[in-house]
C-alpha cells in the first residue's frame, strides 16, 4: 500500500490556511471551556465538600491549587464489578447545611431528578469503590496563596462547588469560614491596618497559626 506523502511548502498559501485553522481551533476550545465553566457556575447546584488544598507548580509558576477530596470512597451499587479507570456515576445529595452526601456509585446514571458526579475508578475491593472526580483545580493569585501553609488538621477546610449534569467547578475554598485568599500574610496586614484605623490604635494580630505544612512545598527562602 502506497502512503501519500503530504508536505506543505514554506511559500505555500496552504501554510497560512493551516495556521489560521489551528488558531481558530485553539480559541474555540478555550471559549468552550470558559463557557462550560460559566454555565455550571450560573445554573449548577451548590454543594460544600471537605477538601485538602495543595500548591502545584504549573508552567507559569504556582498559580493554582490542586484540591484533594478525602471522601473518595463509597459503596458499589451494581452486581458487576467496575474496571480500573472506568467512568462511573457517583450519586450525591445535600444535607440541611448544603454539605455533600455520597450515596453510592454505579455504571449507570441515577433516575431523573437525582444529582450525580462523573468520576473515574482508581480502586475497588469488598464492594467499595474508590473514585476520582475531574474538578480538582482552583485558580488563585500566587500572592494570595501563602495562607495554605497555615492550614492544619483541626481546621475546617471546605470547597464551595457547583454541579450540573455530572460536571463540577470549584468556586472557592474556605478555611474556618474565611476565603483562602484572605488567610495569607498580605491579607492579615490589611485586616490589621483596617482594624487599627477603626479603633484608633494598632491592632493585635488576629491570625491563628493552624499547622505544619507537610502537605505543601516549603516556602522559598532568599539566600544572601
Amino acid at each position: 500500500m502506497k502512503v501519500m506523502n503530504f508536505r506543505i511548502s514554506p511559500d505555500s498559501k496552504y501554510r497560512w490556511v493551516l495556521f489560521i485553522f489551528l488558531v481558530i481551533a485553539q480559541f474555540s476550545v478555550c471559549g468552550y471551556i470558559a463557557w462550560r465553566w460559566h454555565n455550571i457556575q450560573v445554573d449548577g447546584i451548590p454543594y460544600q465538600w471537605k477538601c485538602i488544598p495543595r500548591l502545584e507548580q504549573s508552567a507559569f509558576g504556582t498559580d493554582y491549587i490542586r484540591v484533594v477530596f478525602p471522601e473518595d470512597t463509597t459503596k458499589w451499587l451494581d452486581d458487576t464489578e467496575p474496571r480500573l479507570h472506568e467512568t462511573i456515576y457517583v450519586y450525591i445529595s445535600r444535607d440541611d447545611k448544603g454539605v455533600i452526601q455520597i450515596n453510592g456509585a454505579s455504571a449507570h446514571k441515577p433516575p431523573v431528578g437525582e444529582d450525580y458526579m462523573n468520576a473515574s475508578v482508581v480502586g475497588y475491593g469488598d464492594s467499595i469503590v474508590q473514585f476520582l472526580v475531574g474538578f480538582d483545580r482552583y485558580r488563585i493569585d500566587p500572592a494570595k496563596a501563602d495562607g495554605i501553609y497555615d492550614i492544619g488538621v483541626s481546621d475546617s477546610v471546605i470547597a464551595s462547588i457547583r454541579m450540573k449534569k455530572g460536571e463540577g467547578v470549584i468556586e472557592g475554598i474556605f478555611v474556618n469560614g474565611m476565603p483562602l485568599e484572605f488567610c495569607g500574610s498580605e491579607a492579615e496586614k490589611t485586616a490589621e491596618s483596617l482594624a487599627g484605623k477603626a479603633a484608633g490604635k494598632p491592632a493585635a494580630s488576629v491570625k491563628t497559626h493552624i499547622l505544619g505544612s507537610a502537605m505543601v512545598p516549603p516556602k522559598q527562602q532568599n539566600v544572601e
